[in-house]
């Protein structure tokens, strides 16, 4: 036998030794009674975050608070005489809602929309975005920033974005008289600028 096999089968000897010893005290520990004497140590504060816990279970506490609240109350909205919700949106609303039935495609509304509302000032991405959103469901829940990529699949092309391309219009970047970048329909873009690209 060489030195590693020796090392190797003594080696399996103090394992198997070691294993008979766990087996034997395992047999005689009667586990519930076990774990109720084990003292569970009271979390202590560490040097430097003393005051630290107490904290913690206060913001908890207002947390809660705040959740029931909330959960509780019930929200009571303003509506104009067309039924449509009053807030800082409320323009994009009515717009949204004067468009939803004139329209064959949502598209058609967008541009139209662009168009007769923004005319050589041109659109920022989240006026049409918001326009997009509120189109059909004027009383949605109020646009925030949670909701900045709806609709945004239209305007990439690499997913065939439909505002961007195809049909009989779509969407262009142009410059305003002002200098700033914003969106105008291709049909009516030489209106109100000279420079304009599509959007590759």
């Amino acid at each position: 036998m060489t030195r590693n096999e020796q090392q190797m089968y003594s080696d399996i000897s103090s394992i198997a030794k070691s294993l008979e010893k766990i087996a034997s005290v395992l047999e005689h520990i009667n586990h519930d009674s076990y774990i109720a004497k084990q003292e569970i140590p009271k979390s202590q504060d560490i040097p430097g975050f003393e005051g630290t816990l107490d904290a913690l279970d206060v913001l908890t506490d207002i947390k809660t608070i705040t959740d029931d609240y909330v959960s509780s109350a019930e929200y009571e909205y303003e509506y104009d005489l067309q039924g449509i919700r009053v807030d800082d949106d409320h323009d994009i609303r009515v717009a949204a809602s004067c468009f939803e039935e004139d329209y064959a495609t949502k598209k058609d509304a967008i541009l139209d929309y662009v168009t007769n509302e923004f005319g050589p000032r041109g659109a920022r991405y989240t006026d049409i975005i918001k326009f997009a959103y509120y189109l059909g469901a004027p009383n949605a829940p109020k646009y925030t920033s949670e909701n900045r990529g709806y609709y945004a699949c239209a305007f990439s092309s690499r997913m065939n974005g439909h505002l961007i391309q195809g049909g009989k219009d779509f969407l262009v970047k142009g410059i305003n008289k002002n200098g700033k970048e914003r969106y105008f329909a291709h049909g009516d873009v030489n209106k109100f600028t000279d420079y304009y690209k599509r959007i590759q």
